[in-house]
């Protein structure tokens, strides 16, 4: 195995001197951030000759107590690097999305290889307690790792995960909403809880359901209607949804309930196409599960992508056992979250959390729980 150290002003010219020199196959095994007059960082970098036996681009030690540190590698403990850096990028760049999605994919898929292998992260001790704290908090490996390396201490989180997550639900705008997501994750549910939001607030409020695929979804949401005294139109063609929204072209909030299948079937992106194809402006929020599993959440954003989406709104908080998956999700997306829905009370049970709310509710540093009213106690 060849390895050098490289010097560099920061982390991004370092890199590209790894990979003019050792090449896109090399491996960095530790780096280091060196205060002095002139600020700079020294990275070491490894290339082996045989791809069999390389080991992806983490710092990690081996739990084997005779497993000893390469020639000309300290071995002490430093802070690991990886090359995405999610604060590098902007919400809403051009192909943002497809890069973050294949970065995040690709670092988790490192660090499961490397921990089936028996290896564990070297940090510093400091930084390894972030690590795990945030893990606990279900946010997933790779971006705990981003976290802890660029965190100078637990002070320093609430300012990282803030700066990635957007929020925002402005009840001034008249507003037609498109509800999308998968099946099961409580579209027609949350389309009520919004009804009766809007209705506390004074609000027009006009329902269309586009969701005659599921048994009872017609019946379950003609008695959210009733309940709440709410106009709806039940359609079933994308024409009909542009009858519907013309003859409601007076309420100011006007939610549009779509059928939940799976987002593999491509014969449903087609069909919420056809939607987008009338012309009238929607916006278009994607629901997502917190109990969804990464993998199933990453499938369905690549096949989601492929629509105009506006907003997320999170259903099912109360199964997640945590808020991590919000910021997993948030990442990939891209996109402001709207609320989030933590349980089955129509109404209550929806919260339009403000960015520094949501942070609380990531890193729950003081047990925050969301309450019926919108607002949050600790």
């Amino acid at each position: 195995m060849r390895i050098k150290k490289f010097e560099a002003k920061n982390f991004r010219e370092a890199l590209a001197q790894v990979k003019k020199e050792l090449g896109q196959d090399a491996v960095i095994l530790s780096s280091e951030e060196i205060k002095g007059s002139k600020n700079k960082v020294e990275v070491v970098a490894a290339l082996d000759p045989d791809p069999s036996r390389s080991t992806p681009s983490f710092s990690y030690r081996e739990k084997k107590e005779e497993a000893a540190p390469a020639i000309g590698v300290e071995a002490e403990d430093r802070v690991s690097w990886t090359p995405y850096s999610p604060s590098s990028r902007k919400i809403g760049d051009p192909g943002s999305s497809n890069f973050v999605l294949e970065e995040l994919q690709r670092l988790r898929e490192s660090l499961e290889n490397l921990k089936a292998r028996g290896y564990e992260v070297s940090l510093p001790e400091k930084k390894k307690q972030m690590y795990h704290y945030l893990r606990d908090r279900l946010i997933r490996d790779d971006l705990a790792l981003q976290l802890s390396e660029e965190a100078q201490g637990p002070e320093d989180l609430p300012l990282l995960l803030r700066r990635e997550l957007k929020t925002g639900w402005d009840w001034s705008e008249k507003k037609r909403v498109l509800l999308i997501g998968a099946t099961g994750v409580g579209k027609t549910t949350t389309a009520a809880k919004l009804c009766g939001q809007a209705i506390q607030q004074k609000k027009k409020v006009g329902l269309i359901s586009l969701d005659t695929f599921r048994i009872g979804a017609i019946e379950q949401i003609r008695i959210y209607s009733n309940i709440l005294g709410v106009p709806l139109i039940i359609a079933t063609s994308a024409e009909e949804v542009g009858k519907g929204i013309q003859k409601l072209k007076d309420r100011d909030l006007l939610l549009i309930d779509t059928t939940g299948r799976n987002p593999k079937d491509p014969s449903y992106i087609q069909e919420l196409k056809a939607v987008y194809a009338l012309g009238i402006p929607l916006e278009t929020h994607l629901l997502i599960s917190g109990s969804s599993s990464d993998h199933f959440l990453a499938q369905a954003l690549s096949r989601y992508q492929q629509l105009p989406i506006n907003r997320i709104g999170f259903t099912k908080m109360d199964e997640a056992g945590g808020f991590g998956p919000v910021y997993n999700f948030s990442l990939m997306a891209r996109k402001p979250i709207a609320y989030v829905t933590t349980g089955q009370k129509v109404p209550n049970d929806i919260d339009f959390v403000s960015d520094d709310q949501l942070v609380e509710l990531i890193l729950n540093r003081e047990e925050t729980v969301p309450v019926a009213t919108g607002q949050f106690v600790h």
